[in-house]
C-alpha cells in the first residue's frame, strides 16, 4: 500500500501529472486523474493516493450529511462495494449492502451517479 501511495505522489511531481477536482461538499472534492480516466474522493487536507474510500470511485451520490460511493478498493485483499462517509462523523462505513442503501431513510434520497456526470456537472 505504502509503495503505490509513493508511486502517485511521484507521478505528480516528476511526471507533471495533473489531476482535475470538482467541490462536492464540505471539504470533499471529486478528483480525476487525466492519465488514467480514474476518479477520487479526497478531503483537502487527504495526501494519500487512495482518496477517502481508498479506491476509485464507480458511483457516487452525497447530500450535506453524507457521501456514498460504490468503490473498487486499491488493496486488491480490500472488498469493493458500496461505503457510507458520515460527514459529521469523518467516518468511513463499508462495504454495506445495496439493499442497506435502500432501507436507510437518510440514504434513499440521494441520488447516485457516474462520476463523469458529476465531475462534469450534468
Amino acid at each position: 500500500m505504502r509503495s503505490l501511495i509513493v508511486s502517485i505522489v511521484a507521478c505528480l511531481f516528476f511526471c507533471g501529472c495533473k489531476p482535475s477536482t470538482k467541490h462536492l461538499v464540505q471539504d470533499y472534492k471529486l478528483e480525476r486523474f487525466d492519465e488514467n480516466g480514474k476518479y477520487y474522493v479526497i478531503a483537502s487536507e487527504d495526501l494519500s493516493g487512495g482518496g477517502v474510500f481508498d479506491g476509485t470511485v464507480e458511483q457516487l451520490g452525497f447530500d450535506q450529511n453524507w457521501i456514498l460511493a460504490r468503490v473498487n478498493r486499491l488493496y486488491q485483499g480490500d472488498t469493493n462495494g458500496w461505503y457510507v462517509l458520515n460527514l459529521k462523523t469523518k467516518q468511513v462505513v463499508g462495504p454495506i449492502q445495496e439493499s442497506d442503501l435502500k432501507t436507510n431513510a437518510a440514504w434513499t434520497k440521494i441520488e447516485y451517479h457516474d462520476p463523469e456526470q458529476v465531475f462534469s456537472g450534468k
